[in-house]
């Protein structure tokens, strides 16, 4: 038995959550791209969060609710948790998938503008961890948290902002520590870093910079949703349970170490 819900909130944020057998699972920014592909995958094994929610039902999740998340205000992350902990008391997968990207030149970031994506990007992620860690330590099993930053945080900004990378940067000292604090508990934390995908993010970048960017992948094409997600499904799974602390590479070989 499946069962998922799936939310998007003002500002165009979206989660998912669902339920495998007697695994729960929470994914942010589930409203398209990697966090919709993520969201199928699981379930296989606004008006956008209820088209995923209704392919999530024809997926095998019967069970499908929508409601709100703003990652950047306390009190949203918080009625999250406390509709998570009413609903079903335990917590086994959390997905930190939800962020935004603006590809702003660094000349013309305004301070308003990069408080809004490391509040968005960094900080919503590590508060909405903390708060579900008494969920996650509420279930029984494998528990695994897995943060989706990006090449950019690896790398530096190649066409997106540097706001951006400095926030999925953060990403990955937060995966990190986590990992080395919860990792006594059974807890897992890894982090998922894609290169260049097809997404709604990605379509900004139009023109010159966008072929440019494809020219620079050596496997000669932007990757798909699904090339991430099934990398988010499998950290999720009991199957890897001795993974902790790892970022996993997924970027047509745009960077090889």
């Amino acid at each position: 038995m499946h069962d998922p819900d799936t939310a998007l909130d003002p500002h165009g944020i979206c989660y998912s959550i669902r339920r495998m057998t007697v695994r729960r699972v929470l994914i942010t920014g589930a409203s398209s791209g990697i966090g919709t592909a993520a969201a199928l995958e699981l379930a296989r094994e606004g008006t956008e969060a209820l088209r995923i929610a209704e392919e999530c039902r024809r997926a095998g999740s019967p069970d499908v609710r929508i409601s709100r998340l703003d990652l950047r205000e306390q009190e949203s992350i918080d009625a999250l948790i406390d509709d998570v902990t009413a609903g079903w008391g335990a917590l086994h997968v959390l997905v930190n998938n939800g962020g935004v990207c603006p590809y702003t030149p660094y000349d013309d970031i305004e301070f308003a503008e990069w408080d809004m994506v490391l509040e968005t990007n960094a900080r919503g992620t590590f508060f909405l961890t903390r708060a579900a860690l008494p969920l996650l330590r509420a279930a029984d099993g494998d528990r695994s948290v897995i943060n989706i930053s990006s090449i950019a945080g690896q790398v530096g900004a190649l066409q997106t902002g540097i706001h951006y990378a400095a926030s999925k940067g953060a990403i990955l000292a937060i995966t990190r520590s986590f990992a080395r604090h919860l990792a006594a508990e059974g807890i897992r934390v890894n982090a998922v870093a894609p290169g260049p995908v097809a997404s709604a993010i990605t379509d900004q970048l139009q023109g010159p910079g966008r072929a440019r960017l494809e020219a620079g992948i050596p496997l000669g094409a932007f990757g798909r949703p699904e090339d991430v997600a099934w990398i988010i499904a499998s950290l999720a799974s009991e199957r890897a349970r001795f993974i902790t602390g790892a970022t996993y590479d997924v970027n047509g070989g745009v960077r090889i170490d």
